[in-house]
C-alpha cells in the first residue's frame, strides 16, 4: 500500500498531535490536559487540532485501527482454518495502522488514571468485532450468528493482548503479532473443550 505525500504529512501531523497529548498527560496528569494545551504543545492552532481529532480522548488514543470489509471479503470464502484466517486478517489491519511501541506504552501508562479511555478503546474494538462478526456469519451461515460474534470478540481481545505483549517485548516484531493471536485463540479453544 502506497500513500501520497499529502496523506503521509497528514499522518505525521496526527502522530505529532497524539505525542503532544501523551506527553502532556504523562507530565501534567490526564485530567489537567485540554485541547488548547495539546494544540500549543504540538505547535498548531486549536482549529487545526479539531481538523484531526474531535477531543482530547481521541488525540491520546490516536486513529483507531479500522477494518476494510471489502478488502477482507476473502475471509468469507477461505477454506483455511478459521483462527489462521483471523490472525492473518488482524495482522493485515495492523500493517496498515503502523504501530508505534512507544505510543502503545504511553497509552498504557495513562489508562490507569483515565478509565474512560479504556471505554473508548473498547468501543473501537467492538466496531472491528462487529465487522468481523458479519464476515464470519457470511462464512459460517446465518444459523451461526451468535458463534460468529463470540469468535469475533475473542479475536479482537486476542489482538489487544498481542499488541500489549508486543509493546512490552523489544524482541517481538509486528510480524510476531498474528501468530500470537492465533496461539491465544487456540489456547482459549482448548480451555473450553
Amino acid at each position: 500500500m502506497t500513500i501520497n505525500l499529502r496523506d503521509r504529512r497528514r499522518q505525521q501531523t496526527a502522530r505529532e498531535i497524539q505525542l503532544a497529548a501523551l506527553r502532556l498527560s504523562l507530565c501534567l496528569g490526564y485530567p489537567a490536559v485540554t485541547t488548547d494545551s495539546i494544540a500549543a504543545e504540538a505547535g498548531i492552532s486549536p482549529r487545526t487540532f479539531f481538523n484531526y481529532y474531535p477531543n482530547k480522548q481521541a488525540a491520546v488514543l490516536g486513529e483507531p485501527p479500522s477494518l476494510d470489509c471489502d478488502c477482507a471479503a476473502w475471509l468469507v470464502t477461505s477454506t483455511a482454518p478459521l483462527r489462521s484466517d483471523l490472525a492473518r486478517l488482524l495482522g493485515t489491519m495492523l500493517e496498515q495502522k503502523q504501530l508505534d511501541r512507544q505510543i502503545v506504552r504511553m497509552i498504557e501508562q495513562i489508562w490507569d488514571s483515565a478509565p474512560e479511555l479504556m471505554t473508548i478503546f473498547r468501543n473501537s474494538m467492538d466496531s472491528i468485532a462487529l465487522a468481523i462478526g458479519r464476515l464470519l456469519e457470511a462464512r459460517l451461515g446465518p444459523d451461526r450468528r451468535l458463534e460468529a460474534m463470540l469468535v469475533a470478540e475473542l479475536a479482537t481481545h486476542a489482538l489487544s493482548n498481542a499488541v500489549r505483549a508486543w509493546a512490552a517485548d523489544e524482541t517481538m516484531s509486528v510480524a510476531d503479532i498474528p501468530p500470537l493471536i492465533e496461539r491465544q485463540m487456540a489456547e482459549v479453544g482448548q480451555l473450553v473443550l
